[in-house]
């Protein structure tokens, strides 16, 4: 499988919530981080990390979705700019509660390492 495909991949299997299939695509010492607003927010530096954080963001929203706007490949990276859409399940703050919707544009950068995920970072 290419890196565009790995990608690709990952994208269907995090909009269905499978997280089993998420988590096939990643590499033993993966890391992932999501930064906002020029900040580190959450970092995982494990598989198993990353896994119990997919699970729990997953419970979070009744349905979330990532589009695809463009792909771009270069030195070892893989840069997805990404339409987000979502709808909560549970409040996350007085100003995010449930059935509130979330619309994002944001970028992630993969790097791949032996056919696996080996860096996820996440821009919003």
């Amino acid at each position: 499988m290419n890196s565009q495909d790995l990608i690709l991949e990952y994208i269907k299997a995090y909009n269905a919530k499978d997280i089993g299939a998420m988590m096939a695509l990643f590499g033993e010492g993966c890391l992932f981080e999501n930064v906002s607003g020029g900040k580190v927010t959450v970092c995982t530096q494990s598989k198993t990390e990353l896994e119990s954080l997919a699970r729990q963001s997953a419970a979070v929203f009744a349905t979330r979705e990532q589009k695809v706007i463009s792909l771009t490949e270069g030195q070892g990276r893989v840069i997805a700019e990404i339409d987000y859409h979502a709808i909560l399940q549970s409040d996350l703050s007085p100003d995010l509660k449930s059935g509130s919707e979330l619309n994002l544009r944001g970028v992630s950068v993969f790097e791949i390492s032996g056919g696996k995920i080996a860096r996820l970072t996440d821009y919003s």
